[in-house]
């Protein structure tokens, strides 16, 4: 898609720089985004409509949202993801005409790094195994963080390394472990 302003709108902003990452790496670095990030699930959830159309008036012509499969927590259970897909898509469903793709990383997009040896490899210093089902990681975030304790007993990943770890990131091997990035990496191949 030649001309393309990609709107990036996601719960936070790591999670923005981090699919940013990812657009630059599929489709270039001179890919145009604009993000918005909206500080929490709920916020996302309430000012979608508005936020979509705000982006596609400043000439976005292409739309990831993403929104994390969050866990239940009082049954620690995921939540219904059919139900998310179905919020977020009534949200959008005014702009029947705008490309747009909806993302779902199961719990957490860190998850994504988890189908990386060598991005786990450089989380853990060397400690710490990929996993082939990474979408089925509890907390994938603080798994990060505790593989990342250091002999001080500091961690040393953060979520604001996300960006580096999607530079890292072996896109292949990603989408054939994780269906929502396999989506994704489909939806950004086909713009």
């Amino acid at each position: 898609m030649s001309n393309c302003l990609i709107a990036l709108i996601a719960e936070d902003d790591t999670d923005c720089d981090t699919i940013r990452k990812i657009v630059h790496r599929v489709l270039g670095k001179n890919t145009r985004t604009k993000s918005w990030a909206s500080k929490g699930s709920s916020t996302l959830k309430r000012k979608l409509s508005a936020k979509l159309k705000v982006m596609s008036n400043e000439g976005c012509n292409a739309f990831i949202i993403v929104h994390d499969l969050d866990r239940n927590p009082q049954n620690n259970s995921l939540n219904d993801e059919a139900k998310l897909r179905e919020t977020l898509e009534s949200a959008a469903s005014k702009f029947q005409n705008i490309n747009k793709h909806i993302c779902i990383p199961i719990e957490e997009l860190e998850a994504w790094f988890w189908s990386d040896p060598d991005v786990i490899k450089y989380v853990g210093r060397g400690k710490g195994e990929a996993n082939l089902n990474p979408h089925l990681i509890t907390k994938p975030k603080e798994s990060l963080i505790r593989l990342s304790i250091g002999e001080n007993r500091k961690p040393r990943y953060s979520t604001n390394m996300n960006a580096e770890l999607a530079e890292k990131l072996n896109l292949e091997l990603c989408s054939e472990r994780c269906p929502s990035f396999k989506e994704l990496l489909k939806f950004l191949q086909e713009l």
